[in-house]
């Protein structure tokens, strides 16, 4: 199997394992359940993942399941996972020496770095997004590299498939090994990440056929109280736990913990009466909270929550985005009826994709729950 065909992880793999756990641990309260499920599925995309820092696997794990199980409900390939590395920062050497390794495995030849280097940059200016592409990365990479000076070690029409994870027996591997290992702290973190964040959106929107889901361990967020016209008073600007929400934001490793941006977005909030977690939660689902090893970062955090199209086409300042984003979300919840549901009220017009407000909704819930927002 083609190295960009192979498939590391779909909705129905997420399905079958929920399904396996709810079986083989039956006699285990919900919450236990949910947490071994998060971390089965982070584990099986972390195996395919370069031998990065963990918290760069966590950024790109995320991303992954967000953007192609969650919002575009297919497959996670290991195209997507080239795309997600191809977009980070490679001039730090702890991203750039794994990445090469990795495709070097993966393609089974031998380059030299600076001529992948040059590759990867050509690739990355071209456009590193893999959505909508007729030709996935892994073949544009290789026929640039059949002109270049490498090493074939085996025919790259059959590059090795076995890295990818084989469901559902690999799976159950992964949670029989978990659950001997227990460990408390990394039980967290993937809980903290997946399923607040993914786990739930599945189980609403992509139910197994005559199947009953066992809820997540973190309880979704309530449906707001409906006012009359404007946000519901549980989205309205409230003091928080800032200390908190800054520890939220350095788990996704954010250059929004830093300053200006964080004050910048906190004033914005404040301004037009806003719940300052739904700015951080739009520039979760717009950015994922712009992690610092993603290239262009600095500029990304200009503009997280992509006012005016996008970062790329309007990049200003983060106190003139965060304004923006503040009083467009502010001006579209003057005429919302009583019966809407202020997410999906904003989602008309501030988003193209129909999926927005569930991302932005169920990131508000995660945050609000880290920081202990009821």
């Amino acid at each position: 199997m083609p190295a960009e065909e192979a498939l590391v992880l779909s909705p129905s793999d997420v399905r079958n394992i929920r399904s396996y756990v709810q079986h083989k641990y039956a006699s285990m309260p919900q919450e236990q359940r949910a947490e071994i499920v998060a971390d089965a599925v982070t584990r099986i995309i972390h195996k395919q993942l370069p031998a990065f820092e963990e918290s760069v696997k966590r950024q790109i794990t995320s991303e992954l399941i967000r953007s192609a199980v969650m919002e575009q409900g297919r497959p996670v390939r290991a195209d997507d996972i080239f795309g997600a590395c191809l977009s980070l920062d490679r001039s730090i050497a702890a991203i750039a020496a794994p990445f090469h390794a990795w495709i070097e495995r993966q393609l089974q030849i031998q380059c030299e770095s600076d001529v992948m280097g040059r590759l990867l940059d050509r690739l990355a200016e071209s456009d590193g997004e893999t959505s909508g592409r007729q030709v996935s990365l892994w073949s544009l990479l290789r026929a640039q590299l059949a002109s270049q000076p490498v090493k074939f070690l085996q025919d790259t029409a059959s590059t090795r498939s076995a890295e990818v994870v084989t469901l559902p027996n690999a799976a159950y591997e992964l949670l029989k090994t978990k659950f001997q290992r227990r460990n408390l702290m990394y039980l967290s973190l993937c809980a903290m990440l997946v399923v607040a964040t993914v786990l739930h959106a599945w189980s609403l929107s992509r139910p197994a056929a005559g199947q009953m889901q066992p809820p997540i361990a973190m309880k979704p967020v309530q449906k707001v109280e409906i006012a009359a016209g404007g946000l519901p008073m549980e989205l309205r600007y409230t003091s928080i736990d800032e200390d908190k929400l800054i520890s939220y934001l350095e788990t996704k490793s954010s250059v929004l913990a830093e300053q200006p941006y964080f004050d910048a977005i906190i004033d914005a909030a404040h301004a037009f009466d806003i719940h300052p977690i739904l700015l951080f939660a739009i520039t979760g689902q717009e950015q994922a909270f712009v992690p610092s090893t993603k290239k262009q970062a600095g500029e990304i955090a200009n503009n997280p929550f992509n006012v005016f199209h996008s970062w790329k086409e309007y990049n200003t300042t983060i106190h003139d985005s965060a304004e923006i984003a503040a009083r467009t979300i502010f001006n579209l919840s003057k005429d919302r009826p009583a019966d809407a549901d202020a997410f999906t009220w904003i989602n008309r017009k501030y988003a193209e994709d129909p999926h927005w407000s569930d991302g932005v909704r169920s990131i508000f819930g995660a945050i609000a729950a880290y920081v202990g927002e009821k």
